[in-house]
């Protein structure tokens, strides 16, 4: 290369030439001014030194680790033409190839596949955590639906056992109340009833109750009676006119005003007509009617229980208690009279306006739309 002077070297480098003067004192490179050539040699130590400034050193004394090779070739050919004279073209063939070294190839290699590596090992990891994730879930929910399983395997179990005891029960109840009816039935069948002293022979029922309800079979029906002696025979025999009980029946019976709403239950209307459950089931199977003490009954059936044992039936309706609140309410309330309400209805377009128009002595329907 050609030497240059320092204001050229200067412009190629694009800095202004104090500052490359400056550097290349600071090169231990003597150059009298701008004017002065500079050679080669100078050129190539202000290149190390700016390096050795930087901290590249190294890399300038390293080899490279490509080299790019550029090659270009001339040829002429001759082409014909339609006028019959041939025509030179010149042809240039620009031809670029890069070595590069085997290390630095090594090292490009293994940098990609630890890089793949890497990023193939955390798809792995989050895989591994997905799926253990989407595990302990699946685990989970197989507890929990274990767990709702089970709990309602449990809940059917505890409905069977309560509708079987129920209906136990119901069977053992009917049971009962069919045993005691035809004991009963036997009882008077065997032996007729002693007929009660009462005040008014001329009662509705034979189910009349007073306050203390002691009938003359009840010592007979509830106790088992033990067969006297050949000596209590006898001793009662003697005392036939002294043998009394401690209780006497009442001499009237009591009426009960019974309120019956829509449906009533065997126990509710036994306990408002103070007798035993079981004396009402009787009465009812006397009827024809089949129930357990807990079975609600409709109003009517009720109604002719309450006749049958002697008692007045008082019918509620479903809104009784309303209707009780709305008496007591408006008690102390003076009615007022208030104008009456006057409804006009017709088809659409078919004179209600024009009728109330006229009786009021207005216009509406001429401002209204037509059609509507």
């Amino acid at each position: 290369m050609a030497d240059v002077t320092v204001t050229q070297f200067a412009e190629v480098l694009k800095v202004p030439v104090d500052k490359l003067l400056t550097q290349m004192k600071e090169a231990g490179i003597h150059v009298e001014g701008p004017s002065a050539l500079i050679s080669d040699d100078a050129k190539t130590a202000l290149l190390g030194f700016l390096r050795r400034a930087h901290g590249k050193e190294e890399e300038a004394n390293k080899a490279p680790n490509k080299i790019t090779l550029k090659r270009k070739v001339q040829t002429e050919i001759k082409v014909g033409s339609a006028l019959g004279k041939a025509r030179t073209v010149n042809i240039e063939v620009r031809a670029k190839k890069t070595y590069v070294k085997r290390d630095v190839l090594e090292e490009q290699s293994r940098g990609v596949q630890d890089e793949i590596d890497r990023q193939k090992a955390e798809e792995d990891a989050a895989q591994r955590a997905k799926d253990e994730a989407e595990a302990a879930l699946r685990a989970k929910e197989d507890a929990e639906r274990r767990a709702l399983e089970e709990a309602a395997r449990r809940n059917e179990a505890e409905n069977q056992r309560r509708v079987s005891e129920e209906e136990n029960a119901r069977r053992a109840e009917e049971q009962r109340a069919r045993e005691e009816a035809d004991r009963e039935r036997k009882a008077r069948a065997a032996k007729p009833a002693p007929e009660p002293t009462r005040a008014d022979p001329a009662a509705p029922t034979r189910y009349g109750r007073q306050e203390l309800h002691v009938a003359g079979d009840v010592s007979a029906r509830h106790k088992k009676q033990r067969k006297p002696m050949r000596q209590d025979r006898r001793a009662a025999a003697g005392n036939k006119g002294d043998a009394r009980h401690g209780f006497e029946l009442p001499t009237a019976p009591i009426k009960r005003e019974v309120a019956i709403g829509e449906t009533i239950t065997v126990a509710e209307l036994a306990q408002k007509m103070a007798l035993k459950g079981s004396e009402v089931i009787k009465a009812m199977m006397n009827m024809g009617v089949m129930a357990t003490i807990n079975q609600p009954i409709d109003q009517d059936t009720a109604v002719l229980v309450v006749e049958e044992l002697g008692h007045t039936a008082k019918l509620l309706k479903e809104n009784q208690v309303e209707a009780d609140l709305q008496v007591a309410a408006g008690a102390g309330v003076e009615a007022q009279s208030r104008p009456p309400v006057v409804t006009i209805m017709g088809h659409v377009d078919h004179g209600k306006t024009s009728l109330l128009d006229y009786i009021r002595t207005a216009k509406v329907a001429a401002g209204e739309a037509g059609g509507i």
